[in-house]
């Protein structure tokens, strides 16, 4: 799941939302993402998700007394919780490229793995699709900054020129959550929305705007 320039139908990215970044801002995406039903699903969302994030090791060492092989972890906050609960897993993606004045469009396939981050304090994903455009993958993080009271994000992918993107925020709009960034492009500043939609267990969508399609 994360946070990109683009237009996802997904069954799960994150969460969020690929160049995705890069790709987003020459056109609109679309991509349809299904829970991939698997042991390795069931491994990463176990019932009651009440160690989420945490290895086995971290929990026995949780127990030790006397501080001794106690882990310097900080409380994981239960707004990253909500999103690992909703986007943990293995997903498979459907996608298809908007046509552009930049690039005639298509489609393509991939897999998005979301799993919650070291000490549950973040949500991580990795992204691997083939289009007509070649192969892409991309990693992205969401973590919670309590100060502000946002959620934050970070994205590296294949096709960005300088590896990875930051400074999207998101909050959640009624049972939408919603990403806007700020960025530069051929010397004009440019403002981006990325909405997670439609979130279902087995489902969601993924709406990435490029800049100039923003507000429409």
């Amino acid at each position: 799941m994360f946070i990109f320039p683009l237009c996802l139908k997904t069954g799960l990215d994150p969460r969020r939302s690929i160049s995705m970044k890069s790709l987003c801002r020459i056109s609109a995406t679309l991509i349809t993402f299904t829970l991939c039903v698997s042991l390795v699903v069931a491994q990463e969302k176990p019932a009651g998700k009440k160690a989420a994030g945490q290895s086995k090791q971290d929990q026995e060492a949780e127990k030790k007394p006397g501080g001794q092989g106690m882990p310097m972890m900080a409380k994981a906050s239960p707004e990253i919780q909500k999103l690992i609960k909703m986007f943990a897993g293995t997903w498979s993606a459907s996608q298809k490229i908007e046509p552009s004045e930049f690039m005639p469009g298509g489609s393509g396939t991939g897999t998005d793995t979301v799993k919650a981050g070291p000490g549950g304090n973040s949500l991580l994903s990795d992204y691997r699709s083939k289009s007509a455009m070649g192969s892409f993958s991309g990693h992205g993080i969401i973590y919670w900054e309590p100060k502000r009271q946002v959620y934050s994000s970070v994205w590296c992918d294949s096709m960005s020129p300088e590896g990875c993107e930051v400074g999207a925020t998101g909050k959640w709009e009624g049972s939408d959550l919603v990403f806007n960034s700020q960025g530069e492009m051929m010397g004009k500043k440019f403002q981006s929305k990325q909405v997670y939609t439609d979130i279902k267990p087995d489902s969601y969508t993924f709406i990435s705007t490029p800049p100039w399609m923003a507000g429409r």
